[in-house]
Formats: C-alpha cells, sequence, structure tokens
C-alpha cells in the first residue's frame, strides 16, 4: 500500500498540533506557577478547587466580622472604664459633701463637680461607632440618653432592650450592641441619672442622708458597669480565640488549594523542555518532507 505525501503531511501536522498544544500549556503552567486555571485542565480538581475557594471566601467574611467586631468592642471596653472613673469621682464629690462642717460653697462646688459628671458620663453612653450607637440595643440609630426639653436633667432610656450580636464563625457569635438601660439601671429604682441628680439636690442642700443614700446606689451603678466591662473582655477573647482559628483553617485550605491547583515546577520545566524538542522535531519533520521531490515516492 502506497502512502501518499498527502496522508504523510496531514500526519506530520497532526503531530505538530498536538506537541503545540503540549507545548503552549507546559509554558503556561512554568509562567503562572498553576497546573489548573481553568475547568477545562481538569474538571474534578477544578470541582473541589471551587469547593475550597469557598471555604476561604467564607473564612475570610467571618475574619472581617472578627476584626470589624474587636474594633467595636475596643470602644465599647474604652466607654466602660470611662464610666467607672467617672462613677468614682462622682463618689468622691458626694462623699465630699458630706458632714456637718462642710460650707455651702464646697457643697455647691460638689454639685456642680456631680453635674460635670452627669454630662460626661451622658458622652459615654451615647458613645458611637461608625454612626450607630453602642448602648441602644437594637435601635443603633437613636441614642440611648438625652438631656430633657429643659436641659436639666436625663430622659429615660430611648434606645432597645434588645441586644445586637455579630457571627465571627459557624455557631460562634459575639454581643456588639448592648442594652444601656441594664448598665445605667438594672433592678435598682432608679438609673445612674436619676440617682446622680438625687445627689446634686442634697450636696446643696447638705441632706446627709440624701448623700450617703445616693453613694450606695453609685456602688450599685459601678458593679453593673464592671459587669458589662466583664462581658466585653469576655467577648475579646472570644474574638483573639476564634480569629487564630480561622487563620489556621484558612492556612490548612489555602496548602489543599495549592496542591490542586500549583504545578510541580522541576516537572512542568522538565515537560516544557521535552515538548520543546518534541516540536521542533516535528517542524523538522514537515520541513525534511517538504524538500522531497517527486523521485521520492516512486519506486
Amino acid at each position: 500500500m502506497r502512502i501518499t505525501f498527502n496522508s504523510q503531511f496531514r500526519d506530520a501536522q497532526t503531530s505538530l498540533d498536538i506537541v503545540t498544544q503540549r507545548m503552549v500549556e507546559m509554558q503556561r503552567q512554568v509562567a503562572s506557577g498553576k497546573r489548573v486555571s481553568k475547568p477545562s485542565d481538569d474538571p474534578s480538581t477544578a470541582a473541589a478547587s471551587v469547593s475550597e475557594r469557598a471555604q476561604i471566601g467564607s473564612i475570610d467574611q467571618y475574619k472581617r466580622a472578627a476584626d470589624g467586631v474587636a474594633s467595636r468592642l475596643t470602644v465599647i471596653d474604652t466607654a466602660l472604664a470611662d464610666m467607672l472613673e467617672r462613677i468614682t469621682a462622682a463618689q468622691t464629690a458626694a462623699t465630699s459633701a458630706r458632714g456637718s462642717i462642710v460650707s455651702p460653697a464646697q457643697r455647691e462646688a460638689a454639685a456642680m463637680a456631680l453635674e460635670g459628671i452627669r454630662a460626661a458620663l451622658l458622652d459615654d453612653f451615647n458613645t458611637s461607632f461608625r454612626g450607630t450607637y453602642i448602648f441602644s440595643g437594637a435601635s443603633s440609630d437613636t441614642p440611648p440618653y438625652v438631656l430633657n426639653v429643659n436641659g436639666t436633667d436625663v430622659d429615660s432610656y430611648g434606645g432597645n432592650t434588645q441586644e445586637v450580636a455579630v457571627d465571627i464563625g459557624e455557631e460562634r457569635s459575639v454581643t456588639v450592641m448592648f442594652n444601656g438601660e441594664t448598665i445605667a439601671q438594672g433592678g435598682a429604682a432608679d438609673d445612674l441619672f436619676a440617682n446622680i441628680n438625687a445627689l446634686i439636690v442634697a450636696a446643696r442642700a447638705g441632706d446627709n442622708d440624701a448623700l450617703g443614700n445616693g453613694i450606695d446606689a453609685l456602688k450599685g451603678a459601678f458593679e453593673r458597669v464592671s459587669a458589662a466591662q466583664g462581658r466585653v473582655g469576655i467577648g475579646l477573647n472570644v474574638v483573639e480565640v476564634e480569629r487564630n482559628r480561622l487563620e489556621q483553617i484558612r492556612i490548612a485550605g489555602v496548602a489543599r488549594l495549592s496542591q490542586l491547583e500549583d504545578a510541580n515546577m522541576a516537572e512542568a520545566i522538565s515537560e516544557m523542555s521535552q515538548a520543546e524538542m518534541a516540536y521542533r522535531a516535528a517542524l523538522g519533520a514537515i520541513s525534511t518532507g517538504g524538500k522531497m521531490s517527486l523521485l521520492d515516492f516512486l519506486g
């Protein structure tokens, strides 16, 4: 059976196409470092890669949430720490107004100090983070406490009693919006601002009994703020632990993704060299075939 020139050329061209595709593929792997860059490269591996990337994406979302929660809790912790300082200062001011030898000027100075402390505490409770009030519970766009129309007293709690938590991992959440009423009043008869108002009146009147009652009430407020700060501390610890856990899971996921997609560079370079040699050989075969004369096919 005689093999025609056209048949030989087609075979050579087919071989050239195959080795060209192989050479281009290996050059791509060496240049990109990736064995799989699109589904058609390896459908089953590509499907596994999609799953890994989805998990890594979910982890990244949780990590961003955890970072935001940590920032918010840090602001809350600072506000609560300032509240504790203000309450301690209020106790000191109220104590300075007690006694039979305290002058009217001293009582007035104590009352004015308490007014300043009340204003500072109002600012603390109305602390906001990225435009949301952190002590208003679910009503994050409403200030928890405001001055009354006369500007001489603080109205009752205007926020929401429902607190808000943010997920920082699967089945892991941390409270980020607190019920300010629980901190300011809890189960007491009056809230912190009413206590300070009573102390202001008692200081100016020289009412030692009322001053004593007010100081006792401040102790309760101090304990409530301390308890809230303890919750924040626990939350910060949970965030830190979860961030570390997520980072370890992410590292493992990236390693698995690398095993799925990344090329073995030593093998890829070796195969690229072999493919280039095969390519040159195929070109040579076509070139040699093109130089054959008619006599080469006769006989």
